[in-house]
């Protein structure tokens, strides 16, 4: 069989960005001898998939949904610090990279047992509304308006709030009934399962979509100043790279029914510290 020159040329591009520093598209296309308007159409194809991703200083890297990058596309420290967080807060820690599509966790540490959403690094969950709320808080509006609209139509005012106080805390507390914190450890459970069995992976996906969508409801302002305990499935925090850019949301999931003012004080601010030294590591 012979070779397909155009993809010839992807793979070259591909290559190239996984070899070098963040190169400019003439960079690459002077490199590998290519014209601009071919590199500027696939590093166009590759970004929109997330297989590569532009900085502010308009140089191109591989992005955090390329097959190999999961490793890569983690914040140097990655996985001492989620040891850390997790051992602080006494709840599993996770990191995940956003793409315009997906979630993929690309740091995981469990603690005590129980782990936010019950996956592991690799995994990808659909990029569905209310999932990667925090980071798209700071994405610009027309982002925002995407991602809402993949909500169902009854949830969008309070999602659109919900932005706005994100913005303001840093964070989102993601609150859940009680009844639903079962069927978490239920869908994390099976989804476990299947993850030994090569055949079930559009059946995995489906079930890794589910817990996407028990996120729960967002926590007000009000109610987390209130005395009373709260449930609350986990804590979300963006983690903006070196262009302060969010790329990631970093997680602590307490998946608890009944968390005091205290201990919800003990996670914000443990979730931002962590937040702020895994950016300071892009």
């Amino acid at each position: 069989m012979s070779a397909s020159p155009p993809t010839d040329r992807v793979v070259s591009v591909v290559e190239l960005l996984a070899a070098e520093a963040p190169l400019t598209a003439a960079s690459v296309a002077d490199r590998l001898a290519l014209s601009r308007s071919t590199v500027a159409a696939i590093l166009t194809t590759l970004e929109s998939r997330g297989w590569a991703r532009r900085s502010r200083d308009l140089t191109y890297r591989l992005g955090p949904t390329f097959p190999t990058a999961h490793r890569a596309s983690a914040p140097a420290g990655t996985d001492a610090a989620l040891r850390e967080l997790a051992r602080r807060v006494g709840c599993g820690a996770a990191l995940s990279v956003v793409s315009s599509n997906s979630m993929t966790f690309v740091g995981l540490a469990a603690h005590h047992g129980r782990v936010p959403a019950g996956i592991e690094v690799g995994a990808r969950v659909p990029l569905r509304a209310p999932a990667g709320a925090s980071v798209i808080a700071f994405c610009p509006p027309q982002r925002q308006h995407a991602w809402l609209a993949t909500a169902d139509p009854g949830r969008r005012d309070e999602l659109t709030t919900a932005l706005a106080e994100i913005r303001s805390a840093g964070l989102v507390v993601w609150g859940i009934d009680p009844a639903d914190l079962a069927t978490l450890d239920v869908l994390a459970e099976v989804a476990g399962h299947l993850a030994h069995s090569p055949a079930s992976g559009p059946l995995r996906r489906r079930v890794l979509g589910l817990l996407g969508d028990l996120s729960g409801y967002p926590h007000t302002a009000a109610d987390l100043a209130a005395a009373a305990p709260l449930p609350i499935a986990y804590l979300a925090a963006p983690v903006f790279d070196r262009d302060e850019v969010p790329r990631w949301e970093l997680q602590i999931g307490p998946l608890h029914p009944a968390v005091s003012p205290g201990d919800r004080e003990l996670y914000r601010t443990e979730l931002l510290v962590c937040a702020q030294k895994l950016g300071a590591a892009t």
